[in-house]
């Protein structure tokens, strides 16, 4: 999986306490891919359910579903603008504005 972070989410993403790590919650109700990622939590470090895994970039540790990489196509770029996180893959951007939630 090849995630990218733009240099302005990775200076919001690196203001997360080093005890937390970032988990991408998706709406699995959800048909359209469009409105599968809605929410950006912020918690405690844990191991990992059976459906989950960690992915690390950057430095970062993503707790992501285990189909993670099927959903977005093994590509995903995450940006910061205007307060909100943005995803895209290599097909689209994806019409999502994202804060962080921290739990």
């Amino acid at each position: 999986m090849n995630i990218t972070i733009t240099q302005q989410a990775k200076d919001k993403l690196n203001e997360i306490p080093d005890d937390k790590m970032i988990q991408l919650s998706f709406d699995r109700g959800s048909c359209d891919i469009v409105n599968t990622l809605y929410e950006i939590k912020v918690i405690n470090k844990r191991e990992t359910e059976t459906y989950e895994k960690v992915i690390t970039t950057e430095k970062l540790d993503f707790i992501v579903d285990d189909d993670f990489e099927d959903t977005y196509d093994n590509e995903l770029t995450i940006d910061y603008a205007n307060n909100f996180f943005v995803f895209k893959n290599k097909n689209q951007t994806f019409n999502n504005r994202i804060g962080l939630r921290y739990v």
